[in-house]
C-alpha cells in the first residue's frame, strides 16, 4: 500500500536489526572530542557500547496491521486538531483575552469550535432522540397514532434532580484532576527552561578558556535536551529534524541510535562535567542541574504513561450518555418542540466540560513545547555569543580594581574553600 493513500498512517515503531556490530557510545564521542583525556577515558568505560539493534526508524504502517480497538477508537481529526491548542500568549493575546468583547466573539465562533466538531456525533444523537420524542408526542396529540400508542414523555424529573449533583461531582473531579496534570507538566517544562540556561551559564563561567571545544559541546547539548525530551513525549516527534543544525552528524547518529534518548543526553552532559577542569563546588552544582533534568523526564513519563484511573473516565462517560439520552423524555411537557434545541445546548455544555478534561489530561500534545524549546535554543545561543564580551568587560573592571586596591588579596577567591566544600558535601552524602 502506498504511503500517501488513505489506508495508511505514519507511526514511530522500533525495528530490530540482527547484526553483531556495535555503535560507539557516549565515551567514544567524548574521547574524540577531547583527545583522549585520561580521566574521561577512565570514566566512560562504565557506559560501554550500545547494540545497533536498538536503532529506531520511521516506517509506514498499514491500518490492517494496527489493533482493531486502535482503528475504531482513534479520532484522527480530533488528534490532528490538538496542534492548534499549542498557544503561546503575547501582550496582545492577553489584552484580547481580558476584553469584554470576548463574550460576543466566543458566541460568534461557536460553530467553528473544535470542541463542537469533536462532539458532533453525540450532539446529533441526543438531538435526534429529542426530535424523535417531539415528533411522536405531536403525532399522538394530533390523533395520527392509535389510541393505544403509549406516550414517551416522563411526568416527573425527580430522577434527574436526584442524580444531577453526582454528575456535577464527577465533572468537577475530572476537570480539576486533568488541570492539575496540565499545570504540573507546564511547571516541569518551566524548570527545564530555567535549568538549561543555568547549566550553560555555569559552563560558560567555570570551564577554563583553554577548553573552548568543551564549551561549544556544552552549548549544543544543553540545547539538545529540551528538543529530545519534546520528541520523547510526542508520538510524532522527529529527533533528526529537530536537531539538524544543532548537533554534528556523528553525534546526531549516536543519539538517534539510543533507545532512551533523554538519558543519552544526560550521559553526555555528565561526561562533559567530569572531563572539565573545574573545581569540586562548581562540578557539584552542575551535577545538581543534570539530576534535575533526570527528575523532569521521569515526572513527564509518569504523567504520560499513567492516566486518571480509567474507571472514572468510563463511568463519567456512561453517566453522561445515559443522563443526556433520557433527558428529552422529561422535557416535552414543559418545553414541547423547544426541547430539541434545549437538549442540544445542554448536551454541548455538559459534554464540553468532560471533553476539555479529557483533552488536557495528556498535556504534552497541547502544550507549546516547540515554542519552549525554540526559546531555550535562542537564549542559549545568545548566552554563548555574548560570553566573550561579558568576560572581557568583567576582566577589565577586575584588573582596574586590583590596580586600585593593591595586590588584590581580597579579589575573587573562587577556589579558596574547594577542599572544605568537598568535605562538607561528602559528609552530607
Amino acid at each position: 500500500m502506498k504511503a500517501g493513500s488513505t489506508g495508511c498512517v505514519r507511526q514511530r515503531v522500533v525495528t530490530s536489526f540482527p547484526s553483531s556490530s556495535t555503535v560507539p557510545g557516549i565515551g567514544a564521542i567524548a574521547r574524540r572530542q577531547f583527545g583522549g583525556n585520561r580521566l574521561l577515558h577512565k570514566r566512560v568505560q562504565s557506559h560501554g557500547a550500545r547494540p545497533a539493534k536498538q536503532r529506531c526508524s520511521r516506517v509506514v504502517v498499514s491500518v490492517k496491521d494496527l489493533p482493531l480497538p486502535v482503528i475504531l477508537d482513534r479520532d484522527f481529526d480530533k488528534e490532528g486538531s490538538r496542534v492548534y491548542k499549542r498557544t503561546v500568549f503575547t501582550f496582545g493575546n492577553w489584552a484580547a483575552h481580558r476584553s469584554t468583547k470576548r463574550y460576543g466573539r466566543h458566541i460568534w465562533t461557536i460553530l467553528g469550535s473544535r470542541i463542537v466538531r469533536g462532539l458532533l456525533q453525540p450532539l446529533l444523537v441526543v438531538t435526534g432522540i429529542a426530535a424523535a420524542v417531539a415528533t411522536w408526542e405531536t403525532l399522538r396529540e394530533m390523533g395520527y397514532l392509535p389510541a393505544s400508542a403509549p406516550g414517551l414523555s416522563i411526568e416527573t424529573n425527580a430522577p434527574f434532580s436526584l442524580t444531577s449533583f453526582a454528575l456535577s461531582l464527577l465533572l468537577v473531579f475530572r476537570t480539576n484532576t486533568s488541570y492539575s496534570r496540565w499545570a504540573e507538566a507546564r511547571s516541569i517544562w518551566g524548570g527545564v527552561t530555567n535549568r538549561s540556561r543555568d547549566i550553560l551559564r555555569q559552563a560558560l563561567t567555570f570551564v577554563p578558556e583553554d577548553q573552548p571545544e568543551l564549551v561549544d559541546m556544552f552549548t549544543r547539548w544543553s540545547m539538545t535536551y529540551s528538543k529530545v525530551l519534546m520528541c520523547h513525549l510526542r508520538e510524532d516527534g522527529d529527533v533528526e529534524k529537530e536537531l539538524k543544525g544543532i548537533l554534528p552528524p556523528e553525534e546526531l547518529s549516536q543519539l538517534v541510535a539510543a533507545q532512551h534518548r533523554p538519558n543519552f543526553v544526560l550521559g553526555m552532559l555528565s561526561e562533559m562535567v567530569a572531563s572539565s577542569c573545574i573545581s569540586s563546588p562548581e562540578r557539584f552544582r552542575m551535577d545538581q542541574n543534570i539530576t534535575f533534568f533526570e527528575d523532569c523526564h521521569g515526572k513527564c513519563e509518569r504523567i504520560l504513561k499513567t492516566p486518571i484511573p480509567l474507571s472514572y473516565t468510563r463511568h463519567t462517560s456512561r453517566f453522561l450518555v445515559i443522563w443526556l439520552g433520557l433527558m428529552p423524555f422529561t422535557l416535552w411537557k414543559s418545553c414541547h418542540w423547544a426541547m430539541v434545541p434545549a437538549s442540544a445546548i445542554i448536551c454541548f455544555l455538559l459534554l464540553g466540560i468532560e471533553e476539555i478534561g479529557v483533552q488536557i489530561e495528556e498535556p504534552f500534545g497541547i502544550l507549546p513545547l516547540e515554542a519552549m524549546s525554540s526559546t531555550i535554543e535562542t537564549n542559549l545561543r545568545e548566552m554563548a555569543a555574548n560570553n566573550g564580551r561579558v568576560r572581557k568587560l568583567v576582566q577589565r573592571v577586575s584588573k582596574e580594581s586590583i590596580a586600585t586596591n593593591g595586590n588584590g588579596s581580597n579579589g575573587s577567591g573562587r577556589h579558596r574553600h574547594d577542599h572544605e566544600f568537598a568535605g562538607a558535601v561528602e559528609e552530607q552524602i
